[in-house]
């Protein structure tokens, strides 16, 4: 048995915390993620700081905000010679540890078969990518089927997304994620130890479950949709437009009550099935003696609006985009259940998990461990549509609308008062944290262009003719004193 602690991380796509049970959800059931919590520690207020997909993924790996990667939205990946600056993944670190590191399921990487690091790759990328000949693809064509766009699927048009999803159970894209991950654990070499991503594709839209999974979901015990509100409308005119592109195809002008239950109703019913298979890997780690040296992390890129504030997916800064479950349980020493409501972020996993497989973190590595961050942390978060500055109690959001907004979370969770008038000075320190960031991360973003030499000795060759820089500089050099 390995001497370092295996480490699973579970990563549904679009999953926000509330439509969990032990965040609070009494409407739908998902008793193997509340049992992670049970023997863990959960993360009341884990932030992710630029809510689209691949930005979040991208800071996930290297453990950089979004505004030092550069990767501001979902048409963007990290620069090919990062490795030439210092930016590592944490996969990339950890095989340095000797781990064995896969990818199972959805990672939305470009090109999207590239490995980041991993050292295994079985490849199911997200349900609008339909046109990628992965793994996925693959098992489909074996069995004469094939990926389908939204569209073509039961209800989907009618019920704005909300479709049924008519493949063999096997070929349900969560549940062929499961099983390949389950394959990878049972046949992994309990010598070494492992460090697995297994990213399930759902609950992300299209909202496409089996019809016999909508049977345990009572549409009816779902809460209702949070208010739009002033600040919210200046962003539906854009996201409306986004949705009516190809990749979805849906018109969400307008959305009645009616309409959203029944998205949520069939989102429900794909967040219970992903449930059952976080149960089925935990089995599996259980059966073949591996549970009891494995540190489970649960968590998600995003989340995503279902109907709040008249939105549907994600992109702004509201909570039901930026708040994400994060539960870790080291099943080496479980506890009692934890709850830490520190403000954490998801670029904190990069530092993570290299502290659990003994390593240090890749030098250009910004986020810190979980639960290492001071009590007065603001988490900031950039992408091309805003910024952010949140707080334990306050946030405050720049579009570039022109939008501006501040919202004390702890008396208006709901963020339907906008007080930027009303707190100048709550405003003024936010903005200070905000400018301090974005100045800090402009220098990381282009350290590939810093001279080192430029400070040299007199008899160094850059004072003669014909001296010639390397190009790009490293991060984590004297880049860090300017």
């Amino acid at each position: 048995m390995s001497k370092h602690p295996n480490i699973l991380f579970i990563l549904p796509d679009q999953l926000r915390a509330d439509f969990l049970g032990c965040y609070g959800a009494d409407f739908l059931k998902t008793p193997h993620v509340d049992g992670l919590a049970e023997i863990g520690t959960r993360y009341d207020a884990a932030i992710s700081p630029s809510p689209i997909c691949v930005p979040a993924r991208a800071s996930m790996l290297t453990g950089q905000d979004a505004h030092e990667t550069g990767v501001v939205h979902n048409l963007a990946w990290l620069r090919p010679d990062r490795r030439e600056m210092g930016i590592e993944t944490w996969p990339e670190r950890l095989n340095a540890a000797g781990y064995h590191t896969l990818a199972i399921g959805k990672m939305h990487f470009y090109p999207w078969d590239i490995n980041e690091g991993f050292q295994t790759r079985v490849i199911a990328e997200d349900k609008r990518h339909i046109h990628i000949h992965d793994d996925y693809h693959d098992a489909l064509a074996s069995e004469n089927f094939e990926k389908l766009h939204g569209i073509d699927q039961e209800g989907y048009a009618e019920q704005k997304g909300a479709s049924i999803n008519a493949l063999p159970d096997h070929l349900q894209p969560d549940r062929w994620v499961a099983d390949q991950a389950i394959q990878a654990l049972k046949s992994h070499d309990p010598d070494q130890p492992f460090a697995m991503m297994v990213g399930f594709p759902g609950p992300h839209c299209p909202y496409d479950p089996p019809a016999e999974a909508l049977k345990d979901v009572d549409a009816g015990a779902m809460p209702s949709a949070i208010p739009q509100t002033d600040e919210a409308r200046t962003h539906h005119a854009e996201f409306v437009a986004s949705y009516k592109r190809p990749w979805a195809d849906i018109d969400y002008s307008n959305l009645s009550a009616a309409e959203i239950e029944t998205i949520r109703q069939y989102y429900c019913a794909s967040v219970e099935r992903i449930d059952s298979d976080v149960g089925r890997l935990l089995n599996t780690l259980r059966e073949t003696g591996q549970l009891d040296n494995t540190i489970v992390v649960f968590s998600s890129d995003h989340g995503d609006y279902l109907g709040d504030f008249g939105l549907m997916g994600k992109g702004y800064f509201h909570e039901p985009s930026i708040r994400v479950p994060l539960i870790v349980a080291d099943f080496r020493a479980p506890t009692q259940a934890k709850v830490d409501n520190s403000v954490v972020s998801l670029t904190d996993l990069h530092a993570s998990f290299a502290a659990w497989g003994s390593i240090t973190p890749s030098a250009a590595a910004t986020g810190p461990t979980l639960g290492s961050a001071p009590a007065d942390r603001v988490v900031i978060g950039v992408t091309s549509q805003g910024m952010m500055a949140r707080s334990q109690r306050w946030k405050l959001v720049r579009y570039k609308n022109g939008m501006q907004a501040l919202f004390d979370l702890s008396n208006d969770p709901t963020e339907q008062i906008n007080q930027i008038a009303e707190h100048p000075q709550i405003r003024e320190e936010l903005d200070a944290a905000l400018t301090a960031s974005l100045l800090e991360a402009t220098k990381t973003s282009f350290a590939d262009r810093y001279v080192a030499e430029a400070k040299s000795p007199p008899d160094h060759p850059f004072h003669r003719r014909d001296w010639r820089r390397d190009f790009p500089s490293r991060i984590g050099q004297d880049a860090s004193k300017l």
